[in-house]
């Protein structure tokens, strides 16, 4: 889902931060984790700051790339 639908997620719902996250991902991993977290406080707090939400989905993709390119060799 993109973040705009994430914030939708979370600003409609009174779940915690584990059980929003499912129906964000709709699965366990912790890959996204970071980035999710930060927006599910800023939906809490009311302010967004996308940049860094950016930032962190960057270097999650790179840490990614990163080790795709280390199981290949």
């Amino acid at each position: 889902k993109s973040v705009s639908e994430a914030i939708k997620i979370f600003q409609n719902t009174d779940l915690p931060y584990p059980k929003a996250k499912k129906f964000v991902t709709g699965c366990q991993k912790s890959c996204c984790r970071h980035a999710l977290m930060k927006l599910f406080d800023m939906t809490y707090f009311g302010e967004f700051d996308l940049p860094e939400i950016a930032r962190l989905i960057a270097i999650r993709d790179s840490k990614l790339s990163k080790f795709i390119e280390d199981i290949k060799g």
